[in-house]
């Protein structure tokens, strides 16, 4: 689960690479961009160095600019088009720093 704190902090570094507000949406968005991240990284974080990549991500989603190439339901899984028209920042590559390999929880 992403923290509203986290949420906010994110969402404000989004606003401030977009030159704009994200709308009634951004939170929604932002959300979902931190779930989908911390889900591709395999962490149950968001580093506060990690945020600005997430923002970057959340400004390239709000904008259109991501190209969903497959969604699975269970476990939800997302596959971006990584060569959609993402450039610098708005690929998920820039995430690399933070992955992580997957672990075994217990329980």
């Amino acid at each position: 689960m992403v923290g509203a704190d986290k949420v906010s902090a994110i969402r404000a570094k989004a606003e401030v690479l977009a030159g704009r507000s994200l709308g009634d949406n951004g939170n929604a968005l932002t959300e979902m961009v931190a779930r989908a991240a911390m889900a591709w990284c395999s962490r149950e974080d968001i580093p506060e160095d990690m945020e600005v990549v997430v923002a970057a991500l959340t400004v390239s989603l709000a904008e259109g600019r991501e190209a969903v190439k497959s969604l699975t339901r269970g476990d939800t899984s997302v596959t971006y088009d990584t060569n959609a028209g993402m450039t610098g920042l708005a690929s998920l590559t820039a995430l690399e720093p933070w992955r992580r390999l997957g672990q075994l929880k217990e329980g």
